[in-house]
């Protein structure tokens, strides 16, 4: 992937590879109809396959998330971002 710079020149975007026994956080939508719920998780990656990683959550259940979605836990989710404005 590459990234252009005010500059004009490009650069490599490096992100942070995610494996197996990571904790990770990451966005659950919930509800339709007139509203919806949007909610932080935190789990465990138990296996990737492809760009799909299979999570395990604290109650021992598991779901399946694309690795694009997901953020290390160390690291501010996409919901934390959004309500702090983007930064």
């Amino acid at each position: 992937m590459q990234v252009n710079q005010p500059q004009g020149g490009i650069a490599e975007a490096t992100t942070t590879p995610l494996t197996v026994g990571d904790k990770v956080s990451y966005v659950a939508i919930s509800g339709g109809g007139r509203s919806y719920r949007f909610s932080a998780r935190k789990a465990v990656i138990e296996a990737i396959t492809g760009d799909i990683a299979t999570l395990r959550s604290a109650n021992g259940r598991t779901t399946t998330q694309p690795l694009s979605k997901l953020t290390p836990g160390d690291q501010p989710n996409a919901l934390t971002r959004m309500l702090m404005g983007g930064q």
